[in-house]
C-alpha cells in the first residue's frame, strides 16, 4: 500500500530526465496545512500527462518514492518525491498518505525545542509498477503519546500507517563552522498499527 492524495498549487515545472524516448518532468506542489503552514512537496510525472501550468491549482493522487543521491562529501542522501499520473483523488483530502512496510531503522525518543517528544524511523515500502518492484525508504515522524507507542516497535516490524507528507527547513552545521539550510521531507504520522 502506498497512496498519496494532495491538493495545492503547482510551482517550478521543469524537465527532470528521460528514459528511452519518454521524458519526465518535475515540479513542486505548494500544499497548505490546516494550521496555516505550507509544505513544498516535490512531484514527478511523465511530461505528456501534465495538463497544468505554473501556479495552477492541482488535485492529484500518486505514490511516494525515494531515490539516493551521492553528495560531494561522499555520503548518500535519500530524496523523496510523489510520482503521479495526475489522477483525480477519490476524496477531498488536502494532504493524505497511506503506507505499509517494514521498519528498517528507528531512533530513540527526542525532545523538540518546543518541549514535545517525537520519534523518527525509516519505513521500507515496496510497490509493483508495470511488474517491476520499486523499493522506497521513507522517513517518518510521530509526536506526543504516539512516539511512546512507537518506541516499543522493533526493526523489521510490519506496520500500516496514515499521515501527511511534510517538508521542513533545517540547518546543517559543518565542522568548519559553515551552516547550510536544507529541506527534509517526512511522513507526519496520524495513526499506526502493526500488521
Amino acid at each position: 500500500m502506498n497512496e498519496v492524495t494532495l491538493q495545492g498549487v503547482i510551482k517550478d515545472i521543469q524537465y527532470s530526465h528521460s528514459i528511452g524516448n519518454l521524458n519526465y518532468e518535475k515540479a513542486n506542489l505548494l500544499v497548505k496545512r490546516a494550521d496555516g503552514k505550507e509544505d513544498l512537496i516535490p512531484i514527478k510525472f511523465k511530461d505528456y500527462f501534465n495538463r497544468y501550468h505554473e501556479n495552477d491549482f492541482v488535485e492529484l493522487k500518486g505514490n511516494i518514492r525515494s531515490y539516493s543521491e551521492k553528495l560531494e562529501d561522499g555520503k548518500n542522501k535519500v530524496n523523496l518525491y510523489v510520482f503521479t499520473y495526475f489522477d483525480i483523488p477519490d476524496s477531498n483530502e488536502t494532504n493524505y498518505i497511506e503506507l505499509d512496510g517494514r521498519i528498517c531503522s528507528i531512533d530513540k525518543i527526542r525532545i523538540a525545542p518546543n518541549g514535545q517528544q517525537n520519534i523518527h524511523f525509516i519505513l521500507a515500502n515496496n510497490i509493483l509498477v508495470s511488474g517491476k518492484k520499486i523499493n522506497s525508504y521513507i522517513p517518518c515522524v510521530a509526536w506526543g503519546d504516539m512516539s511512546e507507542d512507537i518506541s516499543g516497535f522493533n526493526v523489521s516490524d510490519k506496520v500500516e500507517l496514515i499521515g501527511e507528507l511534510h517538508s521542513r527547513l533545517y540547518k546543517k552545521h559543518f565542522d568548519n563552522g559553515e551552516i547550510e539550510f536544507r529541506v527534509a521531507y517526512e511522513v507526519n504520522i496520524n495513526s499506526i498499527g502493526r500488521v
